[in-house]
């Protein structure tokens, strides 16, 4: 009887040179990406934040990200936090959202799925 050979990498097909393990859509979000920002997915948005100090968020500042809809913004950088999700660090094409706001902090997955952001 004739041994099998083992299959070290079973998502990779040996006839094609593509993986199985499919990507989603918000994991090819990269720096240098122009998205748009959406609709609110509640009264307020829920995954867009003027601050990572999640201590200091106030009904304010949310007030303030809904004059930011329909704004088309680039990815500056994506931030990786301790419980493993993905933040964008997203800025105004050429200015400021306000005098004070420069950036925003959108939780990635959440937001992209509730269509808070758009690409």
């Amino acid at each position: 009887m004739k041994k099998r050979r083992p299959v070290f990498y079973p998502e990779f097909d040996v006839d094609e040179k593509t993986p199985k393990v499919d990507t989603l859509e918000w994991q090819n979000i990269r720096p240098g990406q122009y998205l748009k920002i959406g609709d609110p997915s509640n009264r307020y948005y829920q995954y867009i934040y003027t601050s990572l100090n999640f201590d200091d968020h106030k009904v304010e500042n949310l007030k303030k990200l809904l004059s930011f809809e329909g704004m088309e913004v680039v990815v500056i950088s994506i931030l990786k936090m301790k419980d493993g999700s993905f933040f964008a660090v997203l800025e105004r094409k050429g200015e400021a959202f306000t005098d004070r706001i420069s950036r925003v902090y959108a939780d990635l997955k959440n937001a992209y799925l509730k269509k808070e952001l758009v690409v």
